[in-house]
């Protein structure tokens, strides 16, 4: 069975408030009309009948006096002796009262009833006894005229109470849809999000809870729609940076196995350019699973208090032989001592020597790479500097992020995890450079 919607419970819910608070007001309201005509009516018979009864004590010549009270009240006059028994005089009505209503009213006891003739005919009584015992005085009105003025009444107040629950229930239905049009809306929103439209948005709603949630959403589809765009932009240098060197790949090793070359000096070039194009397949593939797990949390670092010299030291052993071949100068200048940072050493040295690569590619034949550390009162840093061609200041911002470098477009993973590890580690990196004054790259690790 399908649930009712939003606007349905909210217009039932809102309905049945107005229900139970209109029904029990109309039950109110309708005993009050009913006690209101009651009163209307025997009050008068009351103070007529108590009046009659006090000139009957007085003076029973009074009792010439009934016809005309009877007329005043528009109703009919028994006039009691002290025994109960109607007295006999002109004008005295012919209905038949009940002896328990005339023996309650002769031994004292104003009294109020109802009384239903034989023929038919309804009657309101009252009784009021005459002072010294000496009867009593009852007035009776005819109760159908009261009856049918109470019924139109009565009908009016229900009919009123009718209506205002229809308005009420169609001002509930346009409140739950104003309530709520703010919600499909976000739901709307969020469906679109869900199936990949990172362009849907909620319009505002106001400064209230349900305006901040839209807010929420907004913000939620703007950093989704940010984050599927570097997803594309990723995919798309993924791409570029495989085919590169999967085409030099393909085409030298087609050239040789077609025998296009056959020079030996020639083929051993092609096998090594094959060979360095495999390395660097290599390496983007170990740089893609290093982030994914960085950023997954899922890369286990074994941190344990590190002389920083040790991972620099064999990162700069591990390039040399890759600075004599280029004719760039590796100078390191490193404290005698640096106090100890909490880290992973291996994790470390991958971060000098991608550091170090990065200086080498891009410091040409004659230049110097220079390594450095400084130490703070809470960090040791580590300088990487070089006397290449610099950074083009509009891409300083986005050096570290993935396949971003020096120059606009695709330049590796390798600075991307440096600033993954180091951050891993607690610490942050930077650089600074102007264009054809070399660049430094440096990082920071917390002193242990």
């Amino acid at each position: 069975m399908r649930s009712l919607s939003l606007v349905a419970r909210f217009w039932l819910s809102l309905s049945l408030l107005l229900l139970v608070v209109l029904v029990p007001m109309e039950y109110a309201l309708d005993q009050l009309l009913e006690r209101f005509y009651a009163t209307q009516v025997t009050e008068p018979l009351l103070y007529h009948g108590r009046q009659l009864a006090d000139m009957l004590a007085a003076e029973d010549a009074a009792l010439a006096a009934a016809p005309l009270m009877a007329e005043m009240v528009g109703g009919e006059v028994v006039v009691l002796d002290r025994e109960g028994r109607p007295r006999s005089f002109p004008g005295a009505s012919a209905v038949e009262v009940p002896e328990d209503i005339r023996r309650a009213v002769v031994v004292g006891r104003t009294h109020v009833d109802q009384l239903r003739t034989p023929e038919g005919a309804t009657y309101i009584v009252t009784g009021v006894p005459v002072q010294g015992g000496e009867g009593g005085v009852l007035l009776l009105a005819p109760a159908d005229p009261l009856r049918q003025s109470f019924d139109r009444a009565r009908r009016g107040l229900w009919l009123a109470g009718a209506a205002a629950l229809l308005l009420g229930t169609g001002l509930a239905l346009v409140m739950a849809r104003s309530l709520t049009r703010p919600v499909l809306a976000m739901e709307r929103a969020t469906r679109a999000i869900a199936r990949g439209d990172f362009s849907a948005r909620v319009a505002p709603a106001g400064a209230n809870e349900l305006g901040r949630l839209g807010e929420a959403i907004n913000r939620m589809a703007e950093q989704l729609e940010g984050h599927e765009r570097r997803r594309r932009e990723f995919l798309a240098d993924v791409a570029h940076e495989l085919r590169t060197p999967l085409s030099y790949i393909r085409g030298y090793t087609q050239a040789l196995a077609e025998g296009v070359v056959t020079d030996p000096a020639e083929v051993r070039r092609f096998q090594r350019v094959v060979m360095d194009e495999v390395d660097r397949l290599s390496r983007l593939v170990d740089d893609l699973m290093d982030l994914a797990q960085i950023e997954e949390g899922q890369m286990a670092f074994e941190r344990v208090p590190l002389d920083l010299r040790v991972p620099v030291e064999q990162a700069v052993r591990t390039v040399r032989s890759q600075a004599e071949e280029k004719g760039v100068a590796l100078v390191v200048g490193l404290p005698d001592a640096l106090p100890p940072v909490l880290a992973d050493g291996g994790r470390i040295q991958q971060v000098v020597f991608n550091l170090l690569d990065n200086a080498l590619r891009h410091t040409p034949p004659g230049g110097v790479v220079r390594v450095s550390a400084a130490v703070t009162r809470d960090a040791v840093a580590v300088r990487v500097r070089d006397t290449g061609e610099g950074i083009d200041p509009a891409q300083l911002p986005h050096v570290f992020d993935r396949f971003r470098g020096r120059r606009k477009g695709g330049r590796g993973l390798g600075l991307a995890v440096v600033r993954s590890i180091v951050r891993a580690h607690g610490g942050d990196v930077g650089v600074e450079s102007r264009p054809g004054g070399g660049a430094a790259f440096w990082f920071w690790l917390p002193r242990a």
